[in-house]
């Protein structure tokens, strides 16, 4: 269960678009970093799992790298 004082917080916590935005990058920047750190041991990341057709044109219009979307979901693998 969260404590009290933080669920308040974060209920009036307000953070402008503007603001993500340059989280954003920052983010991105650390990420990077730390998948740089865990490739030697863990090698690439890859999306094995099938994502939906409609969330992969999402993602890829966003600019998600293509080894995160993974492979799309056709009908004939919905079947099975």
């Amino acid at each position: 269960m969260l404590r009290e004082g933080y669920s308040e917080a974060m209920k009036r916590a307000v953070r402008s678009y503007e603001a993500w935005q340059s989280e954003r990058a920052r983010n991105a920047a650390w990420v990077a970093q730390v998948e740089r750190a865990l490739e030697p041991a863990l090698g690439p990341y890859r999306r094995e799992r099938p994502r939906d057709p409609d969330e992969a044109r999402l993602l890829r219009r966003i600019g998600t790298p293509e080894r995160l979307i993974g492979p799309v979901e056709t009908p004939s693998r919905r079947e099975r």
